[in-house]
């Protein structure tokens, strides 16, 4: 068991290195319950060919936002539609979506290059989702998912690291100094991560080191039928170190989707605006020198024609000096009977502008 265990530790340190820990602040990530979807919450739905059902991941964008925006991006592109799980080693780790197949690319494939996003609230538990990064802190397209399922002792694992850094063996620098830094992650963990990982499983010796940007919620037995399959030699950092782990049968990406549950305040700007369209807009006001009553009938006179048309009467009456003849009244009862009928201030006209 000691000897798997180192041997997963070197596999994972030929991909993955340092430390990185930018904790986002104010989100919970993977290290509590992500049963309940909520608004704002965005899913990866992975269908692989021949396997029936989806598998969906919680992403992380407030732990991890420049990988959950890179891979979303290529996701919803079509990228990894047609690509291949190229690696999968049992209680450890599958792995997919290289350029070239056979994860010898993924760097370039897509935008600059991007360092490792960690967070103390993003761990490697059982179902967790990452991106590969390589040896200089740089992000592949590759991505893998956590399948060990085992419970995990982590002091049992630092002893075991200590005593290997300990035992005089031969070792580069460069791996001497990743099982360091995986020992110095390690016992950085809190105890409450640490129950976590016994009751989950997973891959501690990971968490600081990668971008955890999602959490698998449904379809864990795809994975663990994935994690099953029969391999063989063909991946070349892990055949220098005698592990298989090129799938015999290709396991192929159907297609990936992207979900997006809309936020909250979009969902009440929303209501806002359809309430504003269903409220009727009050009429434009006038110069208080005609009252229009819209509850009228279109064409009906207002009941205040005749007292209008006496007021005009009243006003044109000519004084007794006025060479001008008082034969102007009817003139002006027409013309408060063009302002009691105009076209424009008719309800329906206003009303249906709206």
């Amino acid at each position: 068991m000691k000897k798997c265990l180192l041997c997963f530790l070197l596999a994972a340190a030929l991909l993955l290195s340092s430390c990185k820990n930018d904790a986002a602040s104010g989100s919970v990530g993977n290290i509590s319950d992500l049963s309940e979807p909520g608004p704002g919450d965005i899913y990866a739905e992975i269908k692989f060919l021949d396997y029936s059902e989806k598998v969906v991941f919680k992403l992380f964008p407030e732990l991890a936002p420049v990988a959950v925006e890179e891979f979303t991006t290529r996701a919803e592109r079509g990228f990894y539609n047609g690509r291949n799980i190229h690696r999968v080693i049992p209680d450890f780790i599958i792995q997919g979506g290289s350029v070239g197949f056979d994860g010898t690319e993924g760097n370039v494939e897509l935008g600059e290059l991007f360092t490792v996003e960690s967070s103390p609230n993003a761990r490697n538990f059982y179902g967790a989702f990452a991106l590969v990064s390589d040896e200089f802190m740089f992000n592949y397209c590759q991505f893998y998912v956590v399948v060990n399922k085992n419970p995990v002792d982590i002091e049992a694992e630092i002893e075991v690291i200590e005593s290997y850094l300990e035992s005089g063996r031969e070792l580069t620098p460069e791996a001497r100094t990743r099982l360091q830094i995986n020992l110095d992650i390690m016992k950085s963990i809190p105890e409450n991560i640490r129950q976590q990982y016994l009751s989950r499983g997973g891959l501690p010796h990971l968490d600081g080191s990668v971008s955890v940007f999602g959490q698998l919620v449904s379809g864990g037995a795809v994975l663990d039928a994935i994690a099953s399959v029969y391999v063989a030699g063909g991946n070349p950092s892990d055949d220098e170190l005698g592990i298989m782990s090129k799938p015999v049968e290709e396991i192929i990406i159907e297609y990936i989707k992207i979900i997006r549950i809309p936020p909250l305040e979009d969902e009440e700007e929303e209501a806002q605006v359809t309430t504003a369209r269903r409220t009727e807009t009050p009429p434009p006001s006038n110069d208080g020198s005609i009252s229009i009553d819209l509850n009228e009938p279109a064409g009906e006179p207002p009941a205040e024609i005749p007292s209008a048309a006496e007021e005009a009467d009243e006003v044109d009456e000519p004084e007794e000096n006025s060479v001008e003849p008082p034969a102007e009244t009817p003139p002006a009862a027409e013309e408060a009977n063009e302002f009691d009928e105009p076209e424009s201030f008719e309800p329906e006209d206003e009303l249906d502008g709206q």
